[in-house]
């Protein structure tokens, strides 16, 4: 009779040591699942098609589990927010239940187990870019009349930017862009260069005015030197601006929002790689070549608000 007792406790420890820790196994399992399926359905969102939500929930929900079955709902709670709810699913029965082993012996079978995370995506407010501006103006010019259209009346469009190669000049004999008002010191067609804080980055901030800085080369060269060797691997953000005043380093940028912008060639005092699908660059040109396309960070601290214009930047944000 003692031992039959005794082993009712075992039994009890048995449960709270193996049992407990596997629904807590579980539980990790379904977070995982839960925040990689919001951080791939807000980002195929913030691209401009959230697609099959439900399959892509279902998807990262099942390849986090260990036994690759796992439940999830998917909701959009906001307009630029996905919540997904995981659930333990047992891949044997198909019931939405995590199976115990030892808690049986104390007449419990099952527990419900499950996770929640939700993402949300938008415009970028603050980020840490390369020290560069580009004009709102000139980034208009190449967007298709649709996109426009689009971006004038709801402050987003649809689809990516026509990939068309251009040449931004910060010359003074940089040609104009037809439309677009001289500012800056420079003709309209270019871009600026701003004051960096560390290294050969920009602490940007939409709400604030910055500072421009002159010159030939990439600012503060050597620590922009390493740079130039990455630079064509991915498309970056670059701040717009709608407004300059004054020129030189006394120069004030008013910024609107981030660009996206794939980087192909340039040309500056000191290097140059050319992108032969751009506009020509010669003799005393100095210039960035690319295109402007679309970019989604989830990179730690930039900041996402549905409020701002999109450009084709946007920003992934976990909050959940």
């Amino acid at each position: 009779m003692l031992v039959a007792l005794m082993m009712v406790v075992l039994l009890g420890f048995a449960a709270l040591a193996v049992d407990v820790g596997a629904v807590y196994a579980e539980k990790a399992q379904l977070q995982n699942g839960a925040d990689a399926a919001a951080l791939a359905i807000a980002t195929d969102c913030a691209e401009g098609a959230c697609g099959s939500s439900a399959a892509t929930g279902s998807q990262f929900a099942n390849s986090n589990a260990n036994d690759n079955s796992s439940g999830a709902v998917v909701t959009f709670p906001a307009a630029t927010r996905v919540r997904v709810v995981t659930n333990a699913r047992d891949a044997r029965t198909g019931a939405n239940s995590f199976s115990l082993m030892f808690a049986r012996a104390l007449g419990v079978q099952t527990a419900q187990v499950g996770a929640t995370a939700e993402a949300t995506w938008g415009s970028p407010t603050s980020a840490t870019t390369l020290p560069w501006t580009a004009s709102e103006c000139v980034f208009k010019k190449y967007l298709s009349p649709a996109q426009l259209a689009s971006l004038n009346s709801t402050g987003n469009f649809s689809g990516d930017p026509i990939p068309t190669h251009v040449t931004l000049r910060y010359d003074t004999n940089a040609p104009a862009v037809g439309g677009c008002v001289a500012q800056n010191g420079y003709q309209p067609g270019g871009f600026g260069w701003l004051e960096t804080n560390s290294g050969c980055t920009t602490d940007i901030s939409i709400s604030a005015v910055v500072t421009g800085q002159p010159g030939n080369h990439f600012p503060t060269a050597g620590a922009c030197n390493s740079v130039l060797a990455h630079i064509m691997d991915e498309p970056a953000l670059i701040p717009l601006f709608r407004t300059a005043a004054q020129n030189g380093n006394k120069t004030k940028y008013t910024l609107v929002g981030f660009a996206a912008f794939q980087v192909t060639g340039y040309k500056f005092d000191g290097g140059q790689q050319l992108d032969p699908a751009a506009p020509g660059c010669n003799n005393n040109c100095r210039a960035l070549q690319g295109y402007f396309s679309r970019f989604v960070s989830l990179e730690e601290g930039s900041q996402a608000t549905g409020g701002l214009p999109n450009y084709g930047a946007s920003v992934v944000t976990l909050t959940r």
